[in-house]
């Protein structure tokens, strides 16, 4: 019974994950505006937020690696490099998926909108990868 729990709660943990990022990037601010000016603001300032939220998780990694490496003697230079270029390629990832979501409104009013969107998701979800590889990488909190 209890694996088939624990089975159960590995399976689920992503769409949970998924829908708070669908909440906090598309649906709190299909609901709170009523305007396409208003709509697109919220979106930036989810964006944003979101931003503030990858980099805070991306300073914890760099502790957590960095604590790490000092807690069985060794240097986190080559960890932290590789970091650096990771995240450096994830970002152009980013930045060119969401210009192709952006691209998606042909031209139309959700142009902008569509952008600061994807970013907020893919920043939010990159966010939940550095938390992840805290704890079941490096077993860090």
């Amino acid at each position: 019974m209890g694996v088939r729990l624990l089975a159960l709660t590995i399976l689920f943990l992503p769409a949970a994950a998924a829908a708070d990022i669908a909440d906090t990037c598309y649906t709190a601010c299909e609901t709170s505006t009523t305007s396409n000016p208003e709509f697109k603001a919220c979106l930036a300032r989810a964006a944003d937020k979101a931003d503030r939220t990858l980099n805070d998780g991306y300073k914890a990694l760099q502790a957590a690696i960095r604590a790490t490496a000092k807690d069985i003697g060794q240097s986190a230079d080559l960890q932290m490099k590789s970091l650096a270029s990771a995240q450096k390629k994830w970002i152009a990832y980013r930045d060119a998926n969401c210009t192709f979501e952006d691209e998606l409104a042909f031209g139309g009013s959700s142009i902008g909108g569509n952008y600061s969107a994807c970013l907020c998701a893919l920043s939010l979800s990159r966010a939940e990868d550095f938390a992840r590889v805290r704890k079941h990488v490096l077993f860090a909190e």
